[in-house]
């Protein structure tokens, strides 16, 4: 039933409205019944019935889907009735009907033969599939593009992987460009212009056949993917990136809160030794995401960093501490608020007594529980380092009016390895801290990718000069759409702001967001 319906369609994709096809058959049947001699029916008749049988076969059918690409296998199948010399078979059969006639009946039909071969047939230029040369080299503009891009490139070959729509033409306008594939594209290359693209696999694909440069497809999600990454953009054309690929050594990873809330869970991993580190964790909705994800990555936490203690940053901790479930967690950083100074704080309704207390409850007597001092560094494998700018501490406690101490007190630090660097604000947002760090650390706040305090809404003030200092290339949001595109919350007018300094913004949309250290 499948292959019939196959068989059917790609008969209406070939013959269109049937009239050449008519044709065709009339065609072969004045052959049939005209030509005497049997070359030219072998040549003519048989051989076209012979093509026409392997074409509309179901064994045929079954023994080509073994052998092509299943991406390909329409293309290429269709081909196949290249094979059968359509016009040849009109234009013979045609001949041998008008040499029957004589005089007048021979001119008229000649003429009728001519006016159903132009009527019944397509001009090549109306159909979908014909698009106009965009240059005089008769390529995509892109390639030429690219190729302008590469123009002054002083080596000899210039390893580049790129999709097949590009690749097949790069040799023939510059013969330096040397790929990996031909037509036999590898599911690699697929990730290229994928909407949802797994850079990693380009990243191994590209070591092993020793590619410098890759093009990718510059729609805004598969370009951010990649960008993320950490791959560097050397060249645009309009439809394409082209870029140089990094190889980080960690992952750094943002999760959307599945609670459906604003929330921040991030995982830090080493890709050699498969050290792995926790951010917060999020809302106890986003538990069974966070549990997953640990197990995935072999089921212990190395570092587990806690910035404070609000229900969306730490209940699913509260909730995996309590009940492991063959989880290990091994060191636990976070900010030293103590109950007595909680308690005693002006606590708002956003304060989470509840959160905090669990928290006191489960950690009691642990001792692998770390309070963080500013200016402390932890350092990990394949040179990490982890720099806190911000803790609870006198600084926090004596701020001006105590300004909500409960988020300003987060844990603030910057990630950093030799490539790439990450600024984690966690939920400290006042004024007072903003000025601060910019006063005291002023270039080392300087990130390439910047968490935004606050989940981007009621953040650190724009006129503090705090985010001139980071300069951040990416700008991320943790929180969902309505958090971002909605009047009442000014995450939206921040995100505007951030723009304009030049840095791509990222929410909860694109989430997990992977960034390349």
């Amino acid at each position: 039933m499948v292959q019939r319906e196959y068989l059917i369609g790609i008969t209406k994709d070939y013959w269109n409205n049937y009239g050449y096809a008519s044709l065709f058959v009339l065609a072969l049947i004045g052959i049939l019944v005209f030509e005497k001699e049997k070359i030219k029916r072998y040549a003519y008749l048989w051989y076209s019935l012979v093509t026409i049988l392997v074409i509309y076969n179901p064994i045929s059918l079954m023994i080509f889907r073994r052998f092509l690409e299943p991406s390909t296998f329409d293309q290429y199948y269709l081909r196949f009735y290249g094979l059968v010399p359509i016009m040849i078979v009109i234009a013979y059969g045609a001949t041998l009907t008008v040499k029957k006639l004589t005089g007048v009946k021979k001119l008229v039909a000649t003429a009728a033969i001519c006016i159903a071969i132009t009527f019944l047939g397509h001009s090549m230029y109306s159909e979908d599939w014909f698009t106009k040369a965009e240059n005089r080299n008769k390529v995509p503009q892109d390639v030429v593009t690219i190729c302008d891009v590469f123009a002054d490139y002083e080596g000899d070959k210039i390893r580049i992987m790129a999709p097949l729509d590009v690749a097949v033409y790069l040799r023939q306008m510059d013969s330096r460009f040397s790929m990996p594939y031909s037509r036999a594209i590898p599911d690699e290359a697929y990730e290229l212009t994928n909407a949802k693209p797994d850079p990693s696999k380009v990243v191994e694909y590209a070591k092993e056949n020793n590619v410098d440069y890759v093009v990718v497809a510059a729609v805004e999600n598969v370009l951010y993917s990649y960008l993320n990454y950490g791959f560097t953009l050397y060249g645009r054309t309009a439809n394409y990136a082209i870029l140089q690929p990094n190889d980080p050594t960690w992952l750094l990873t943002e999760y959307e809160d599945k609670s459906g809330d604003q929330g921040l869970a991030y995982t830090l991993k080493n890709l050699e030794d498969g050290t792995f580190i926790v951010i917060d964790g999020g809302n106890a909705g986003n538990e069974k995401q966070m549990r997953d994800v640990i197990k995935k990555n072999g089921g212990t936490v190395d570092v587990w960093i806690l910035t404070h203690y609000h229900k969306d940053h730490i209940d699913t901790f509260n909730a995996i501490y309590e009940n492991p479930k063959g989880i290990e967690i091994k060191d636990i950083y976070v900010t030293p608020l103590d109950s007595e100074t909680f308690y005693s704080l002006n606590l708002q309704e956003w304060d989470d007594v509840d959160t905090y207390k669990k928290f006191q409850e489960i950690t009691e007597g642990a001792e692998n529980i770390n309070y963080v001092k500013r200016d402390q560094v932890l350092e990990y494998s394949d040179g990490l380092k982890i720099t806190f700018y911000n803790a609870m501490d006198d600084i926090v406690l004596n701020s001006e009016g105590r300004e909500d101490i409960p988020n300003n007190d987060s844990l603030v630090f910057k990630i950093e390895t030799d490539k790439r660097s990450a600024l984690i604000c966690a939920d400290a947002h006042s004024r007072y801290i903003a000025e601060y760090l910019v006063k005291t650390y002023g270039e080392k706040l300087d990130a390439d990718i910047l968490q935004c305090a606050h989940h981007g809404n009621n953040s650190m003030p724009e006129d503090t000069g705090f985010y001139e200092a980071v300069s951040p290339e990416v700008a991320i949001f943790d929180g969902p759409d309505w958090l971002i595109t909605s009047p009442e919350y000014t995450a939206g007018a921040l995100a505007a702001y951030l723009k304009e300094l030049g840095a791509r913004v990222i929410w909860y949309k694109t989430a997990p967001n992977v960034f390349g250290l």
